[in-house]
């Protein structure tokens, strides 16, 4: 078995007889021949890609053989262009992007706010000139580029707004009812974009709607039996706004509220700090120390959250004596 790199070919070191050679040292048969025209052809190529890593970087190809036949090639390439290999991306942008932090959640607030480019630029953005932005593009793909720059227009926000949507009128779960009419369109807060997953746009400012319908039911001989009319409640949004999804309410006894963040947070970080990292974790939605692992305890054994380990079940039993005890129970273990 013989191991050749593009070298070998680019500096003669192989010769065309001796490719020759390769292709014909097997018995002269139809087989013989297809096997020998591929190593020609695959050397072919093999003196072209060591021109082409001349030209554009780095590459190290190599050949294995067995026999006559080709088992393996293997190209390895470096770019010189300061790109990484996988991600296209240019050392420049990279370490942009290490230079990014996430945004606040306050800046996200007077974002929402924001209904067009122009104020976008004026109150985030003062320093930056608009007849250069019209010409950025962040797209560096040519065909794309053409595609960013036929866009006729700029699309209007999907801000928290009131948009007109779908209720449904029975108020019942009774599938022998019917209402007329059964559902209606009423002003909702739509589900605009806040521009956070922990914020929703939410009414601010709600009035009730008092509607009439009428119900019937509908009985075994398949026949509709009217049942009167009925008044039903809905509400309807007049003002919205994006707003926390974790209320204050939605907080335990162990957790206070933070409105800046809107989250639920622990309140005894003591027993945050004294939590064994080795048995046990944190669990910050539940503000309490607990074991990293449970386990199955077999029979007469109870796995203990204190210990984190499978201990004997321990039975209350009552005492039956006739003398007056402080402790009424005692503790046995089985």
């Amino acid at each position: 078995m013989r191991l050749h790199t593009h070298a070998d070919f680019a500096t003669g070191r192989i010769t065309r007889h001796r490719l020759a050679v390769y292709a014909t040292r097997a018995p002269f048969t139809t087989s013989t021949m297809v096997a020998g025209a591929l190593v020609a052809a695959i050397s072919c190529w093999l003196l072209f890609a060591a021109a082409a890593a001349a030209k554009h970087g780095s590459n190290d190809h190599s050949v294995q053989y067995d026999g006559d036949h080709v088992l393996r090639y293997h190209t390895t390439t470096s770019s010189n262009s300061g790109e990484h290999c996988c991600t296209g991306q240019s050392s420049s942008t990279a370490a942009l992007i290490a230079n990014t932090t996430e945004i606040p959640l306050n800046v996200i607030m007077e974002l929402n706010q924001v209904t067009n480019v122009s104020d976008l630029f004026t109150k985030f953005m003062p320093d930056t000139n608009m007849d250069e932005a019209q010409r950025r593009f962040i797209t560096t793909d040519p065909t794309t580029m053409i595609l960013e720059r036929k866009a006729a227009f700029i699309p209007k926000t999907a801000s928290c707004s009131i948009e007109s949507q779908t209720v449904s009128l029975k108020d019942i779960d009774d599938r022998s009812l019917y209402y007329f009419p059964s559902c209606t369109r009423v002003d909702r807060c739509g589900g605009g974009c806040c521009s956070h997953d922990v914020l929703a746009c939410q009414p601010t400012k709600i009035e009730k709607l008092h509607l009439e319908v009428f119900v019937s039911q509908y009985n075994r001989a398949g026949n509709f039996e009217f049942k009167g009319r009925k008044t039903v409640s809905i509400e309807r949004h007049l003002k919205c706004k994006c707003k926390c999804v974790v209320k204050e309410e939605n907080c335990s006894p162990l957790q206070v509220y933070n409105r800046k963040d809107c989250r639920c947070e622990c309140s005894n970080k003591d027993d945050e700090k004294k939590c064994n990292g080795e048995l046990k974790q944190w669990n910050s939605t539940t503000c309490k120390c607990e074991c990293r692992k449970i386990k199955e305890c077999t029979s007469g054994f109870e796995f203990d959250n204190y210990t984190c380990r499978c201990e004997p079940i321990r039975i209350r039993k009552e005492n039956t004596g006739t003398h007056l005890n402080r402790n009424k129970y005692s503790l046995v273990v089985s």
